[in-house]
């Protein structure tokens, strides 16, 4: 992983801990919003959730209240003891500086009731939540891992100094003693805050290799189809315009069509956009919400990816998982994940002529396209499974808490 300054435990040389090692663990998760609600930091919450449980741990899920769902509820309990139980139990006021006080008060709150049956707590996002735990640092006897989601204008870091009271808030979320950092640009963004670098630990998101597993047919095998696709939410912050606004040029080169998988609050914008430009909705389509992407991203050539911000994006992993060839933007976590001319290819300027270039590279380069896409998958399965991740995740849990237990 590209994390410079930060303190690295390498593959297959984890140390053990003899009185923990067994033992199974009650881990808490913090995230704002958990299942059925999720995007990238919520799915991989839950991935990792699961598989905690399967293995025979417990996690513990608090996450905010949502209307029409139990405040409480079991998502898994399984024959080996594991349990996934979620707590909606944030609830929040919509008015301005209230959801942040809301928002602390109730997870503070829940946190410190829970404390003598957790013994570690990972937040899966870093702006109220690390407040929070931050704020309520020494009632918890357990060690809390904050593991920030973004980075760049999106992410928490920058969210934070942009919020009232900035000040005040950066010192209570500096107090964690242990921040993961799924990219370098993040710690950066956290040691300009204040964080110590020592406090720092590299991590990483995962994937399920099996669900997302390469197709029997090589991308690009008939250029005629051509298929890139996109797989994410439709927010300014992934910069899906640029993809469309590129597409008339590649058009002019590649019979080709850009398929769009997902949906938020600029998809209307987006289709209107596509329609000025003169593409038909074949040329540039869009297939709503998928809750299962893996048979499409087997189904196309490349995947693109042009955001602005990401920490590291699980779209990205998948469609390395199933062996695309991919074209990213050269911020965050994409940059530890693609290695140019090796695993894919990185776009440093955001205009449409540059997107268009990139994508057109592919095209014409078939063969170097499919080795990018068995070199991404071999990565994965060596680097990102959900499995790998998890593994780590449980030796870095035993660690900290062995060192707290030592003080």
């Amino acid at each position: 992983m590209n994390t410079r300054g930060l303190e690295e435990i390498p593959f297959g040389m984890e140390p053990q801990f003899p009185d923990a090692v067994e033992r199974k663990l009650h881990v808490g998760f913090v995230i704002s919003l958990f299942a059925p609600l999720e995007s990238g930091a919520e799915r991989q919450a839950r991935l990792q959730a699961e598989s905690l449980a399967r293995r025979g741990h417990s996690v513990t899920v608090f996450t905010r209240h949502l209307e029409n769902l139990p405040r409480v509820q079991t998502l898994y309990s399984g024959p080996s003891g594991g349990k996934l139980v979620v707590k909606r139990v944030i609830r929040t006021s919509r008015l301005g500086p209230a959801f942040g006080l809301s928002f602390v008060g109730r997870l503070a709150s829940a946190l410190v009731r829970a404390r003598n049956s957790l013994d570690v707590i990972h937040t899966h996002q870093a702006l109220w939540e690390s407040i929070t735990l931050g704020l309520v640092r020494d009632m918890l006897p357990c060690p809390v891992l904050v593991q920030p989601a973004s980075s760049g204008y999106d992410g928490e870091a920058q969210e934070m100094m942009r919020t009232k009271g900035a000040a005040i808030l950066r010192r209570l979320a500096i107090r964690n003693r242990h921040f993961a950092c799924i990219s370098a640009e993040i710690a950066d963004e956290w040691a300009n805050l204040g964080v110590p670098r020592s406090a720092m630990i590299p991590a990483a998101s995962g994937v399920d290799t099996i669900r997302f597993r390469p197709s029997g047919t090589d991308p690009l095998a008939d250029r005629a189809q051509f298929q890139a696709v996109f797989t994410g939410r439709l927010h300014d912050q992934k910069q899906v315009d640029v993809l469309i606004r590129a597409w008339p040029e590649v058009r002019k080169i590649a019979p080709g069509r850009l398929l769009i998988v997902g949906d938020g609050p600029l998809r209307q914008d987006l289709e209107r956009l596509r329609d000025s430009l003169g593409l038909s909705a074949d040329a540039v389509r869009f297939a709503g919400r998928v809750d299962d992407p893996a048979d499409i991203l087997r189904e196309s050539d490349l995947f693109v990816l042009p955001s602005r911000a990401e920490g590291m994006s699980n779209s990205l992993l998948e469609a390395m998982a199933t062996r695309l060839p991919c074209v990213v933007s050269a911020i965050g976590g994409n940059v530890d994940l693609v290695q140019p001319d090796v695993t894919g290819r990185l776009v440093a300027d955001p205009s449409p002529g540059a997107w268009a270039e990139a994508i057109l590279g592919v095209y014409r380069n078939p063969e170097a396209a499919r080795r990018w896409g068995r070199s991404a998958r071999e990565k994965v399965e060596r680097e990102y499974s959900i499995d790998a991740i998890v593994d780590r995740n449980l030796t870095l849990y035993r660690r900290l808490i062995h060192e707290r237990r030592g003080r």
